[in-house]
């Protein structure tokens, strides 16, 4: 929990924000941001499947949906598909509840996968179990984002990751009835994020991100929490829960232990 000095306060935490509502929700810097300059890529099929609007949730976990969108990847290309990035998402086409997540499963994730080179990348999204791809790119100059991570090198999932941060420090779910608590349920991203400020080399991280024991604040402000494991031993690197608002309207953030 040590081996990052000051993670919550000294890391830009703008670049998480692009992968949930542009929420302020945690100190770790992702990939997700960084752009790729993509004038000669070619769009090759762009689909959008209809989806059955049932009242049925159909859940996976965060390496069942890494496996479904592999699976989905392969047909595209004959390369190896590399993650780049994985996120649940509250945008879903049956209603999230308070719930959602407990269990490591979520029904809706986006995600996105390209090869090592940067000739090839699709992005879908899982949507109570089928798989909707919505674009797939080849490009000759190989400028599109690059695949960086073997989803065979993931060796824990979102159910043994949420179980530790609800037992070990008291996470709690978002709730749909308070506004303010952003998130509905517990959230889950495998990305690549800057956990040291003096270099830029990526660490592949599970973020769980849920609600602070602790909220609300004396402001009645709702406080996120975010906690984050190494995707390849599983251990539990860092844990940070939001304190409530500065002056200019951002978030602040610290480091927290385990009750354990």
């Amino acid at each position: 929990m040590k081996k990052y000095l000051g993670i919550a306060s000294a890391i830009l935490i703008t670049s998480v924000f692009v992968f949930l509502y542009a929420m302020k929700i945690g100190p770790f810097n992702n990939s997700s941001t960084n752009k790729s300059v993509e004038p000669a890529a070619s769009i090759t099929s762009e689909k959008t499947d209809e989806i059955d609007e049932s009242d049925e949730k159909i859940s996976v976990t965060a390496m069942e949906a890494l496996l479904l969108g592999y699976e989905e990847a392969k047909k595209h290309t004959d390369e190896e598909p590399l993650l780049i990035h994985l996120t649940s998402t509250d945008d879903a086409t049956v209603p999230q509840e308070r719930n959602d997540g407990a269990d490591g499963k979520r029904n809706t994730w986006n995600l996105s996968f390209g090869s090592e080179k940067g000739n090839f990348s699709i992005s879908m999204k899982i949507d109570n179990g089928k798989v909707i791809p919505q674009n797939v790119r080849t490009d000759d100059n190989n400028l599109l984002s690059k695949g960086q991570y073997a989803i065979s090198d993931i060796h824990i999932d979102s159910p043994k990751a949420v179980k530790q941060a609800i037992e070990e420090l008291g996470m709690r779910s978002g709730d749909p009835e308070i506004p303010d608590d952003w998130i509905k349920g517990y959230h889950f991203t495998i990305a690549g994020y800057l956990t040291d400020p003096n270099s830029f080399e990526k660490h592949w991280l599970l973020r769980v991100m849920g609600i602070s024991p602790n909220s609300p604040n004396s402001e009645n402000e709702s406080l996120r929490m975010s906690v984050f494991f190494d995707v390849k031993t599983g251990e539990m690197l860092n844990a940070t829960e939001m304190t409530g608002y500065d002056k200019d309207g951002n978030s602040k953030w610290r480091d927290v232990e385990p009750k354990h």
